[in-house]
C-alpha cells in the first residue's frame, strides 16, 4: 500500500531533481569550440580574402554568420522562445545557404 502511495504522489509530485534536469546550461566546452571554428573561419576568410571569387567570400560569410547566431543563441539567456525560433531558423538558413554555395562553387570548377 505504501508503494503505491508514493507511485501516485510521484505521479502528482515530481521530485525536484527531475524538473532541474531540463534546464541545463550548455558545456563550455562547446562554447569554445564553436569560439575556435569562429576564429577559424575568420582567419581563412581574411587570408584569403584576395584570392577567392565572390561566391567563396559569400560561402564563408554565410558560415561566420550562422556560427555567430548560433553562439549568441547559446549564450543569451533571457530571450522569449519566439525570438529563439527566430534564431534557430535564421541561423539554419545561413549555413544551409553555406552548403549550397559550396555545391555551387564545386559544380562551377568541376563539372561546367
Amino acid at each position: 500500500m505504501a508503494t503505491q502511495y508514493k507511485k501516485i504522489q510521484n505521479k502528482l509530485h515530481p521530485k525536484e531533481a527531475e524538473q532541474s534536469k531540463t534546464d541545463l546550461k550548455p558545456k563550455a566546452s562547446r562554447d569554445a569550440l564553436l569560439l575556435v571554428l569562429i576564429a577559424l573561419t575568420l582567419v581563412i576568410l581574411a587570408i584569403g580574402w584576395n584570392t577567392m571569387d565572390d561566391i567563396g567570400r559569400a560561402m564563408y560569410g554565410f558560415m561566420v554568420a550562422g556560427m555567430v547566431i548560433v553562439y549568441l543563441n547559446r549564450r543569451l539567456t533571457n530571450l522569449s522562445e519566439n525570438i529563439r525560433k527566430c534564431l534557430i531558423a535564421v541561423s539554419s538558413t545561413l549555413l544551409l545557404g553555406s552548403i549550397v554555395m559550396l555545391g555551387y562553387s564545386v559544380y562551377l570548377q568541376f563539372f561546367k
